[in-house]
């Protein structure tokens, strides 16, 4: 009997986070969005700061590219979105539910690799590796090492993501590789630094809002459900709070704890847009 692979809680939140950002927002980006001075913090315009986002992506392609692989994908979105303006894209998804978003998207314009990128076999070279908000979730040498093997000559590795300051402490927020570290890591391979952009107060009102869906949507809404399973089903709740105690936990700490605020974020994160040649 072939065992079942298991889902990764990454892939499921990213999953679920689809299906709010597409019922609740009218997007189909998972990515944080970048708020410009005058763009009013709020819900309804989740869309737009997450608009100026991949514009900022586009902007940035340098002059010469013709073939990019976005590694991640998202739901495609921002693939859909390079395609339209002309270059030849396709994309790496280690989820199968998003992989399945991807290819609806580009409705066979490009083609999706199934798996982890550091561990996909990718058989052609390209002008540009694209990582938007993906680069957190690589084994960051061996993901360079992939991007040396799948880059055209003279091609070039953009980043646009968030990673932890060391500096400031113990994050409370989780996610991002170590800035610093990654710097370091990165300094060990030939890649040229062009661009480096600092965004993170532009990025920081998305960790408010998220903040504010939490206290105000999610944490009630886990209170009701817990409070109808506990009248319900006592013993599975108590075996299910005993086992899962740590989890329960994190999850408590990290998301109900009214720490998910801009000011946090800023502190705590550094939200870059990084450009190398791949020499």
């Amino acid at each position: 009997m072939v065992k079942k692979e298991k889902i990764r809680s990454k892939d499921a939140g990213l999953e679920l986070g689809l299906l709010i950002a597409q019922y609740f927002f009218d997007t189909e980006h998972l990515h944080y969005g970048i708020w410009p001075e005058g763009l009013d913090v709020k819900p309804i315009n989740i869309k737009k700061a997450q608009e100026y986002h991949s514009q900022l992506i586009l902007d940035s392609v340098p002059e010469g590219v013709k073939t990019i692989l976005d590694v991640g994908g998202g739901s495609g979105g921002l693939a859909q979105n390079l395609i339209q303006k002309g270059w030849d894209v396709d994309c790496v998804s280690p989820s199968e539910y998003l992989a399945d978003e991807i290819e609806i998207k580009l409705n066979g314009k490009g083609y999706v690799y199934h798996g982890k990128f550091e561990d996909t076999h990718i058989d052609k070279q390209y002008d540009l590796i694209l990582f938007s908000e993906s680069f957190q979730y690589m084994r960051i040498r061996d993901a360079l090492k992939k991007v040396q093997s799948v880059s055209n000559e003279n091609g070039n590795m953009l980043i646009f993501d968030y990673f932890t300051l060391e500096s400031s402490g113990k994050s409370p927020i989780g996610g991002g590789h170590k800035w610093e570290t990654s710097q370091k890591i990165l300094s060990e391979f030939p890649f040229e630094l062009i661009m480096n952009k600092d965004l993170t107060k532009e990025a920081a009102p998305t960790q408010a809002l998220l903040g504010q869906f939490a206290n105000y949507v999610a944490d009630p809404g886990r209170k009701i459900i817990g409070e109808y399973l506990n009248s319900h089903y006592p013993k599975i709740m108590s075996f299910l709070k005993w086992k899962m105690a740590k989890r329960i936990l994190k999850i408590e700490k990290e998301y109900f704890s009214g720490i998910q605020t801009a000011e946090t974020f800023i502190k705590h994160k550094t939200y870059r847009l990084l450009l190398y040649k791949v020499t």
